[in-house]
């Protein structure tokens, strides 16, 4: 075999691999650990409550031409409550609805808010412990992805006797002790830290 031979093997072999990564393999969604979670209550100019979850992530794609998500939404389960958070918004400053995104292989990180879908009976968030998946619908997929899940302490007396659209949970992720540090907030600052949440 020839020089040449070998250089025309080496350049189709190289061909085929880039058509591999850039057209064929599709790769799929993921997402970073959320720099933070807040739980708090929105009112809408309405006369009810309505809980949300909200929450910073960066959502990118594992291949070269990237995935449209159709939806994303949260399943939340506190001891025997098991609700879907589906109503989906997302933005850093002017909230939109959620009604697809584009995922490029370099991601996109924003804001994402979801309440449930069901309004007629209030989802409170009472002392316990909260198990949180965050789940996306990929365009041309059947099947849901499971992106991140986690596990969370809501504190007592936070929302137990009142509910209050100023005040909120956070809970701030710490890389160093790799788990989430609670804090109730409203809008003049802090009001209390609590201890940490373990991944």
């Amino acid at each position: 075999m020839n020089i040449s031979s070998i250089i025309s093997i080496i350049a189709l072999v190289v061909s085929l691999l880039t058509a591999w990564l850039t057209i064929f393999r599709r790769g799929s969604v993921r997402c970073t650990q959320p720099s933070f979670i807040a739980f708090r209550y929105d009112f809408l100019n309405k006369p009810f409550a309505l809980a949300k979850i909200f929450l910073r992530i960066l959502l990118f794609s594992t291949g070269k031409r990237g995935w449209v998500v159709e939806n994303l939404f949260l399943r939340v389960k506190e001891g025997s409550r098991s609700e879907e958070f589906s109503f989906w918004g997302y933005g850093d400053k002017d909230l939109v609805r959620g009604s697809g995104i584009f995922v490029p292989e370099t991601g996109v990180v924003t804001n994402h808010h979801f309440n449930p879908l069901q309004t007629d009976n209030l989802f409170q968030f009472s002392h316990g412990t909260y198990r949180l998946e965050l789940v996306a619908k990929l365009v041309a997929k059947k099947r849901l992805i499971s992106l991140w899940e986690i596990e969370l302490d809501v504190p007592s007396g936070v929302f137990d006797t009142r509910i209050d659209g100023n005040t909120a949970i956070f809970f701030n992720w710490s890389p160093e002790r790799k788990c989430y540090v609670a804090s109730i907030e409203n809008h003049s600052g802090l009001i209390k830290a609590y201890s940490e949440t373990e991944r």
